[in-house]
């Protein structure tokens, strides 16, 4: 006689397989797929060394790493440590620009983006930055093609730590937050995707190494670590 389990498996065999919810994987851009983090944290130092004679902290620098440099501003304005928002934008774009432009892709992001697609999943960015400056990258490296959506600071009210970009991404893909996983590299990310309701891999950088990272779905070094199938298997 055939052992009822054995007779359940054969007759039910669905009741074995277990479904991903996954169908949606949002990336930010800044330090997750370009390391620009980095360029900017030396562009920061060196300007506030040499124009406010003030030594800037890494964790200072983190306040504005995935949201904006106006949460950092305020923070220094509190302290005494006035900035001239158009001078410093003046004095440090230009750098940044010719420090960034030949900037390579993170270690394992085109083989993810790659996974990611070969899986059928949807792929989209979410950033706290204007269009012009993801979409420029993105281009030069040939990544483009591998996104179906981009959300940027144009695009909603509210940029990180707030869910908003998050969210957006979700409902133009028709997705739901329990579909979606995002992919951050920074403190604010992550706070952006907890917010959202999503689960949310961190992949830190040699800046945002620093933060204090709670409440990630998961964490590794580099995106060449990440075994899409496997991902999509255990979600």
């Amino acid at each position: 006689m055939v052992p009822l389990v054995q007779r359940r498996r054969f007759l039910y065999p669905f009741i074995e397989k277990r479904v991903s919810m996954l169908k949606t994987i949002i990336m930010d851009f800044d330090g997750l797929i370009v390391d620009t983090e980095v360029v900017w944290y030396h562009i920061y130092v060196e300007w506030f060394r040499r124009e406010k004679g003030y030594d800037l902290s890494v964790q200072e620098f983190l306040t504005c790493v995935g949201s904006n440099s106006e949460d950092l501003f305020r923070k220094l304005d509190a302290k005494g440590i006035t900035v001239d928002r158009d001078s410093f934008a003046k004095d440090t774009f230009t750098q940044f620009i010719e420090q960034s432009n030949r900037l390579p892709a993170k270690p394992g992001v085109e083989d993810f983006l790659k996974q990611a697609h070969e899986n059928g999943l949807s792929v989209a960015l979410a950033t706290s930055s204007g269009r012009k400056k993801p979409t420029v990258h993105l281009e030069r490296l040939g990544l483009l093609p591998y996104f179906d959506l981009l959300v940027t600071a144009e695009d909603v009210e509210r940029i990180k730590p707030h869910p908003d970009l998050f969210l957006k991404a979700a409902e133009k893909l028709g997705c739901t937050t329990e579909e979606c996983l995002v992919v951050e590299d920074s403190l604010n990310g992550l706070l952006a995707g907890l917010n959202a309701h999503m689960r949310v891999l961190v992949v830190p950088n040699e800046v945002t190494k620093y933060c204090q990272f709670q409440g990630q779905y998961r964490l590794c070094n580099s995106l060449a670590e990440v075994d899409v199938a496997r991902l999509i298997a255990e979600f």
